[in-house]
């Protein structure tokens, strides 16, 4: 399994709630922190987005996508000049999970919000800017365009079988979006995603998140990326931010807590699956990285 897919693999949204907004005339929305990521596709119209702490502003039109990944607050508007609205007072009197502003006609956004584990959130999302804008024209954004009018259909049309249809369809979206950014913003990217368009990092990545319960030694990562052992751990830590044996060790522990949460392994059976001689070292490291024993952690989901 390539690396992308193992991590996202393990991105399990624990809640999923889809929204519209459909705006008419001048209109400017302040949208509050929120949690999770949020998804939003823009169908007809144009308009703008600021996000709080980022200087940028970004200009949207019919067909761009934009996640927002860090949970700060954000405003959308078609005129920045005047006077913002609390999205409180619009989307409490949603219909159908569309908040209406100034009779709507002329503006339509639909948009999906994810909420995960935080640490899964924190690997994949937190090496990410707070904004990630693919515009419509992208070529590689077919699929996305497929799956956004698939998505519009679902969420406009009152269908059997509606909600399950665009849980399925929002995810596909989330993953294509970042499959674009990742193939068009290379010199963006931090950490694991930067190292995705490094063959020779991605490769050793790939070992890594394939064989977890290998006992891998630096040396042999290096051998597998074609460089020296201390070429290589130089390499991976400029560009990941970690050492290979902590990547590795934090691979481990997220693989662990997905284990623990399912329940149908014992300790034991986890660490040896994850490259640990004995239950006791696995729990040592275990409660280093979360805080807890593997066993008080298991009992949360109990």
């Amino acid at each position: 399994m390539d690396t992308l897919s193992s991590v996202l693999s393990m991105l399990k949204p624990q809640t999923f709630v889809a929204a519209g907004l459909n705006a008419g005339g001048k209109w400017a929305i302040q949208f509050p922190a929120h949690g999770g990521i949020k998804f939003n596709a823009v169908i007809k119209g144009q308009c703008q987005l600021q996000v709080e702490g980022d200087e940028q502003i970004y200009s949207l039109q019919a067909g761009d996508c934009f996640l927002l990944t860090s949970g700060r607050r954000f405003m959308l508007a078609n005129d920045l000049t005047i006077p913002k609205i609390p999205s409180e007072t619009i989307y409490e009197n949603a219909v159908n999970n569309t908040a209406l502003c100034n009779d709507g006609g002329d503006f339509f956004l639909i948009g999906a919000r994810f909420h995960f584990e935080a640490e899964h959130t924190r690997f994949l999302f937190g090496q990410l800017p707070p904004v990630v804008h693919v515009p419509e024209d992208r070529d590689q954004a077919t699929v996305l365009r497929w799956g956004l009018e698939r998505f519009n259909i679902e969420f406009l049309n009152n269908m059997p079988g509606r909600n399950i249809m665009m849980e399925y369809l929002a995810p596909m979206m989330l993953i294509q979006t970042l499959r674009v950014y990742l193939s068009t913003s290379p010199n963006k990217l931090h950490g694991w995603m930067a190292a995705l368009s490094m063959p020779q990092i991605r490769q050793a990545l790939e070992a890594i998140h394939t064989q977890p319960a290998h006992k891998w030694t630096v040396a042999e990562l290096g051998t597998i990326a074609g460089m020296s052992r201390s070429g290589f751990a130089l390499k991976f830590k400029e560009v990941i931010g970690l050492s290979p044996m902590d990547y590795l060790t934090q691979w481990r522990i997220l693989i662990a807590r997905e284990a623990l949460k399912s329940g149908t392994k014992s300790l034991y059976e986890i660490a040896v699956s994850l490259g640990y001689d004995a239950e006791s070292s696995f729990a040592a490291v275990f409660k280093r990285f979360v805080g807890c024993s593997p066993k008080s952690y298991m009992k949360k989901f109990r």
